[in-house]
């Protein structure tokens, strides 16, 4: 049986920079980290593996993070994987929007990583080595 040391996370967003920052902090927080520019990279890479969490940001190109929190919540393999939305597009409707899609957290962009940790941790639980 195979044993995943760090738990796995898939960070969506067509901004490479915030990329870099998001894989810098959640690696040096322990978790293995898996990047896609857009939601049909996400898609592809959900169909190699599932993993533990996914942040996606709302606004980009082609596919918005809304419609990606549908796909995940409509199929059965993936419906259970927490979702947290991090978007600059933040206004209350937006907040809504990502909520009734099926996301369990929304965090506004800019945001502090002590906030986005304590949305990881209550959604994510943690795994003991």
């Amino acid at each position: 049986m195979l044993h995943r040391c760090a738990p796995v996370v898939l960070v969506v967003d067509d901004d490479p920079v915030y990329c870099d920052i998001m894989q810098e902090f959640l690696t040096s927080d322990g978790y293995e980290v898996h990047l896609a520019c857009d939601v049909p990279q996400a898609l592809v890479l959900l169909e190699r593996f599932t993993p533990d969490l996914i942040l996606s940001d709302i606004m980009m190109p082609e596919i918005d993070g809304i419609c990606l929190v549908r796909q995940i919540r409509s199929a059965p393999a993936w419906s259970k994987i927490p979702t947290i939305v991090i978007s600059a597009k933040a206004m209350p409707e937006d907040r809504t929007k990502a909520l009734e899609a099926g996301a369990n957290a929304f965090v506004s962009k800019p945001f502090s990583i002590k906030q986005v940790r304590s949305e990881i941790v209550k959604h994510l639980p943690v795994q003991s080595a």
